[in-house]
């Protein structure tokens, strides 16, 4: 591999990277221009709770994390592999979502995977499919120091 080809090989894979990062924090934000800014306009998700088009499963996502004093989306194990226009990526997350329940606070904590195919646009590298993949969760009772 030549070095530009190497070097455009890592920008892609750091664009992408980004671009997943970018959702995570849109979400954490309820920033749902910047949300759908990460996907195509004909993106389809499949997020284990509920699936179907872009719109539809943004509303489930903002209904869904309404309940919740605040959000984190926290990234890790991160890779992608790129042809041509088009990607695939695999990000695993832990997502912590703070409840105010009657008798106290909790942490749901969610363990989870996200699983993208992507395309290059002229606005830059999108997510046109997207499924996650629950590996495990539970509900924490927050303890006051």
């Amino acid at each position: 591999m030549s070095d530009a080809a190497l070097l455009a090989a890592l920008g892609d894979r750091e664009a992408i990277r980004t671009l997943v990062h970018a959702y995570a924090v849109a979400v954490d934000r309820k920033d749902w221009t910047r949300v759908r800014d990460c996907f195509t306009a004909d993106a389809t998700c499949d997020y284990a709770w509920f699936r179907g088009d872009l719109a539809s499963v943004l509303e489930r996502i903002a209904q869904g994390l309404a309940q919740f004093e605040t959000t984190q989306h926290q990234l890790g194990t991160h890779l992608a592999e790129v042809s041509g226009d088009t990607a695939r990526a695999e990000t695993y997350a832990v997502c912590h979502h703070r409840l105010r329940p009657p008798d106290g606070l909790a942490d749901r904590i969610v363990g989870m995977r996200y699983l993208d195919a992507l395309v290059r646009t002229p606005a830059g590298w999108r997510i046109a499919r997207r499924d996650v993949v629950v590996d495990w969760e539970r509900l924490d009772p927050v303890v006051a120091p």
